[in-house]
Formats: C-alpha cells, structure tokens, sequence
C-alpha cells in the first residue's frame, strides 16, 4: 500500500452551530471550526469531521507501523481509539510498562503526523470491581477510576504537534454504559439503577480531569459522556427510563463538554435516517429506532426532549461509533450483514448528514471501524472495517491474520472515507476574540488608533490607514469573520488574510453617502480586482458579519468574501500572491469610527 506524502494544507468550510446564527462561508473539501484563544470555562469543540475508531492497544510496533501507513493512505486525522483500564493498571498504581511504550509510540507517531487521538478509558480491572475478571465491570470506587483518568491524561496529554494543537484531543467516560448486561454489568440492560451509578462516575472522573487539564494548561482536551448506545431505543421511553437516571443526579452535565454517542445499521428504522438503498433496520419489531436524522424528533418518546430539557442540547454532539457490517457483495440482511455496496452507500449518507447540518450541532462522527479484525474472535464485529485484512474481496474469514503480515484490501466504503470531510487536524491554531476581557491581547496596532471600547476593537476617525494586526502563528488556508459597524456614512474598512506585513488579500466594505449604499471589494498589491455592488439591504450603522476566505486550489488561490454569509466575491488569484501571512483588520482614512467585534480565524 502506498504511502501518501504529509501535508499540513487543507481546503476548509467553517460551520456555524444550528444553536446559533448557521450560516456556511463556503463548502469545499475539509472542514473545521473555530477554538477560543483564551482560557475557557470548558474546553472548546475542535472541529467538524469524519473520524475512523481502531484497536491499537494490542499491536506490535511493526503492527502499529503499518497502521499509521493506513492513516497515511487515507489521510486520517481523527481516530477513536479504547483503552482497557484492565490491561494498563494490572494493580493499584502499577502501569503496564511495555503497554504504556506502546502507547507513547502510538502518541508519538500520531504527533508527527497531526493525527488527533479520541481516547474511550473503560473496563475495571479485578481489583477494582470486586474480584470480578470478565470484560465490563465497573468499579466499586469512582475514586479509582478517576485515578486512572488523571493518570492517562498526565502520561499522554502532554504531546502537542507542530501547529500546537494537542494529540490527545478528547477523553470519553466508558463505553456504552447502558448496555449493562455487556460493559456495565451487574445489572440488567438499560437499568436506570447502573445510569444513577454511572453519572457519579461521570462526576467523578469528569471533574477530576477538569482539574487535571486546568494544572497541566490543557483546557482545550474534551471529556465526553454518556456514550451511550442505540440512542433511539425504546427504552428511553417512560419516567424509569435510564436517561431520565442518568440527569437525575445533580449537576451531572457540568462534568463533560461533548454529549457523545453510537449508532449502527440494524438499530434504524425504516422511516429513520437510512437512504432508500438501504434496508430497514434489523428489529423489524421496533421501527421506532432510528439514527442520526430522528435526533432532533419532538417526539416525546426520542432521547432529544431530555437533552434539551438538561442543556446538553446546547453541546457538540459527537457521533462516536457508526457502521454496518459488510463481508461480501451480496447482501445478509437476516444475518446483519451490508453488501459491500450498502456499506458505502450507508458510509455516504453519513458524511452527508454531518455535511448538511441535519443533526443539531453535531461536529463529528467516528466509522467503527478502519479494519476488518478477525482476531479479535468476535464474529459480529469481524466485518464492519473499511480495510479488509486478507488476500481476498469478497472476504472469506479463515480466523485471526497478523496485521503486519495481512494483505490489506480497501472495501468499496474505502474510497468514500478517504474523500470524506476529515477536518485538519494537523494545521495550525485557530483563533476566536470577543474583547469581553477588556483587552486586546495579541494585537498589534501598527497604524492609527485601534483600542478596546466596552467589549470591542474600535478606530476612531483619523487622516491615515490604520492597520490592527493579530500577532499569531501564520495562517495559510483559514476563514476570517467579524461582525463590523460604522457609526457614519463615507466609510471603508475589512479584513487582511495573509497579510505580510504591507499587504495580502484585503476584503473591504465601503459605503457611501449613506450607510445603506455599499459594495464589497477585494484588494490585491493595493489594487481592486472585484468590485460587487450590494443590494442596500445591509445596515451598516448596526453589526454585519463580513467573512473572507483563501484556499489554495490547483490552478491558484480561491478567495471568497461573505456578509452574514451571502457570497459577493469568487477570486481565484493564478498568481498565488500571498503563500501564507497573519490576520489583520484595516480601516481606511476618514471613516469615522469603524467597530469590530467576534473575530474569528479557522485554518
């Protein structure tokens, strides 16, 4: 399998939460969102994207070479990976060294390549649940979980790439609680007595790893809970169910940043999220289960009325595990098995969902997963990678293959993951300032008056240019927004991306006679290139959100420039103009007073 070259720059589409104003700046191939600068309450979601789960944990170094060569090919960025608390603390306070090595390889590795890790920490170890051996315990004291957390974040949350973000993006609180009879045992399924116990796990860890990350200044790695499966079940129903448990205890949503959660195939319904190329779901019984498209259903039986009830509505949703099982180009559907065809198109209408917005405020989803793993002895979940681990497609299982020795075969829904919208983990820092501090931190006023005026960036009216400049690490590919206001007509002032300490592709909004007469204008060298008169709808005496966008593409830099999210410039500068640069604001000479407030930047 070839290995395809590392490359930092990606095309991006910012997104605006469907909870907030949502307007898209512009659709092209991968996307991303907006991290706050300075220290948040909680940490900030990072990123819109399709993310692939793997099991690394058991894998040799040379297994784990030939796994990033994987990534490589597919251009991954964002991996879910489990880690078994049973395997890493065998004893109170004692780490599996060779285990704990191989994980810092994987981290490491991960690092070089911007590749962001989601880590999901679950299953006690005997010692801890009470002498029990068996996979899905919990333990007797959230105490000794929320060590283990602490541990696991202070050994691997320490690594940062090279554009500073953070290889360990996300901590998830167990995996799927609320299948108790499979990984919360003790209880029966769906128990809302293991969902009470649960949240003060979540409690526990959560609030230990909010500690954790504030000692270590890692505000921006996520805890995500309750990952909870089969979201739709109609087990949520009733005033016993095991959600209505679960926010039952106290301040239980203060502890996680991310409302995660699964679905797969053979739990939707016929009316649910599935395309008509599929089939209905597997419980023929139930067709009230669906997926990702039901989430925002005011049914009152659908697990959203809850989240909206508590606020977690509020939150980035991330889809953690979804799939479909497919083995051969024929079609099992009594059996839970795709077609190879099915599986793609399943894969297909995914991506699509996460790229239309369909689900509230969903940022992410995760395939389960990125191969077939035979080894793992477990026939249902033998079938579900995009990778097949043999010399053969179709697959004909012959039991467990070696992955450094395993002739990998891309499946058909290979090919839609890696043209999927996989964000860009790799690249560098993005930016977000509302001036609510009172200051303006990591500006630089190289020309005219720029200075903070309750919660804004103002510049009064003055003979010259007047140039703010963010002092930050350069940007290449981004998209900047600010919400902008004049106080008078005869007025002009923008945006500066890539700007080289002169110039850069300047996106200007000028008014003249009076404040509802406006065109937008891109500058290149000081020069109009695009000059697009306005409908006089915009009231610029009060804020509008002007965007600009550059993107490398083929045949030159595409650069785009919005007001509240409706395009008046399409450029595609051949010439390349400006390779990479800083972000600046710039109000021309006599425009009276120029405010600017929620600027933005996302690579």
């Amino acid at each position: 399998m070839s290995t395809a070259p590392f490359s930092p720059r990606r095309n991006a589409c910012l997104f605006g939460f469907a909870a907030l104003p949502a307007q898209c700046l512009f659709s092209l191939v991968a996307m991303t969102v907006v991290l706050m600068v300075s220290t948040p309450a909680i940490a900030q979601p990072a990123g819109y994207a399709v993310g692939v789960n793997d099991h690394v944990l058991y894998r040799s170094n040379a297994e784990l070479d030939t796994t990033l060569a994987a990534y490589d090919d597919s251009n991954t960025k964002f991996v879910r990976i489990n880690v078994d608390w049973r395997t890493m603390e065998p004893a109170k306070g004692q780490y599996n060294a060779n285990k704990t090595a191989a994980l810092r390889y994987y981290f490491q590795k991960c690092t070089e390549r911007g590749v962001r890790v989601l880590a999901s920490l679950a299953y006690a170890p005997a010692w801890a649940n009470g002498g029990h051996e068996q996979m899905g315990w919990p333990p007797n004291d959230p105490a000794d979980y929320a060590d283990f957390c602490q541990w696991f974040v202070e050994q691997f949350g320490t690594y940062q790439n090279a554009w500073g973000k953070r290889t360990l993006e996300a901590v998830e609180i167990w995996n799927e609680p609320d299948l108790c009879d499979l990984f919360f045992r003790g209880y029966d399924r769906y128990a809302p007595q293991a969902a009470t116990r649960y949240a003060q796990l979540v409690k526990a860890a959560g609030a230990r790893i909010q500690t954790t990350r504030a000692a270590m200044g890692a505000n921006d790695l996520l805890i995500l809970a309750p990952v909870i499966s089969d979201t739709h079940n109609v087990s949520w129903k009733g005033a016993d169910s095991w959600i209505v448990a679960f926010y039952a205890v106290p301040n239980v949503t203060q502890y996680y940043d991310v409302f995660s959660w699964h679905s797969y195939w053979m739990n939707a319904g016929s009316t649910g999220w599935l395309p008509p190329e599929l089939p209905a779901c597997f419980s023929t019984t139930n067709q009230q289960r669906s997926v990702l498209g039901k989430l925002t259903s005011t049914m009152s039986s659908e697990i959203w009325n809850h989240m909206v009830t508590h606020g977690d509505h509020l939150k980035p949703n991330w889809c953690t595990e979804m799939g479909g099982s497919a083995k051969s180009q024929t079609p099992d559907h009594p059996n839970r098995y795709l077609s190879f065809t099915e599986q793609k198109t399943h894969l297909e209408d995914a991506i699509n969902v996460l790229r239309d917005e369909s689900v509230t405020n969903l940022q992410r989803i995760y395939w389960y997963e990125i191969f077939d793993e035979p080894h793992l002895g477990h026939s249902s979940e033998s079938t579900f990678g995009l990778i097949a681990l043999n010399n053969t497609n179709p697959i004909a299982y012959t039991g467990g293959i070696p992955l450094d020795a395993a002739q990998q075969t891309p499946k058909p829904a290979y090919s839609a993951y890696v043209n999927a919208d996989k964000g860009t983990g790799s690249t560098q820092s993005s930016f977000f300032d509302d001036f609510n501090d009172g200051l303006a931190d990591g500006w630089d006023m190289l020309a005219g008056s720029w200075q903070v005026v309750d919660d804004t960036l103002q510049n009064p009216h003055i003979g010259i240019a007047a140039t703010c400049v963010l002092n930050n690490p350069t940007w290449d590919n981004c998209a900047v927004t600010a919400k902008i206001k004049f106080s008078d007509a005869w007025k002009k002032a923008g945006l500066i991306a890539r700007y080289d300490g002169t110039d850069g592709y300047y996106l200007r909004l000028c008014a003249n006679d009076t404040i509802k007469s406006q065109k937008l204008e891109l500058l290149i060298n000081q020069n109009v290139v695009v000059s697009a008169a306005m409908p006089g709808v915009y009231d610029l005496a009060m804020f509008q959100t002007l965007g600009l966008s550059v993107v490398d593409q083929t045949g030159g830099t595409q650069v785009k420039g919005t007001i509240n999210g409706q395009e008046y410039i399409d450029y595609l500068d051949t010439n390349f103009e400006y390779d990479y640069g800083q972000v600046a604001v710039r109000a021309e000479p006599w425009s009276w007073i120029v405010t600017v407030d929620d600027i933005s930047v996302s690579e």
